[in-house]
């Protein structure tokens, strides 16, 4: 009998929840937890970050682990290019 009376309330609780726009509060997390552990605002946001994530990690599980996998890998895959002054001549085109 119970399931019926909390049935409409958890209707209305999904609904608000997905009709909500997360990315004011995801911004002010971000921004408060930007400066660091040892300063007071951290700690007011830090939970909401941790859900953040949280939410971010049960939704889209693949998605989040292929970011995460590139952050780690830096940039491997495209070296920086170093300076070589023979490279016209190593070219085979005219040389100055």
């Amino acid at each position: 009998m119970t399931a019926w009376l909390y049935a409409p309330v958890l209707l209305a609780a999904g609904f608000a929840l997905g009709r909500a726009r997360t990315d004011p509060i995801v911004s002010w997390a971000e921004d408060w937890t930007t400066p660091g552990w040892k300063h007071w605002r951290f700690w007011p946001a830090a939970p909401v970050a941790v859900a953040c994530l949280a939410l971010i990690w049960i939704v889209h599980p693949r998605r989040t682990l292929a970011n995460v996998r590139s952050w780690r890998s830096g940039n491997r895959l495209h070296p920086t290019p170093q300076y070589d002054p023979e490279w016209a001549a190593k070219r085979g085109g005219p040389t100055p």
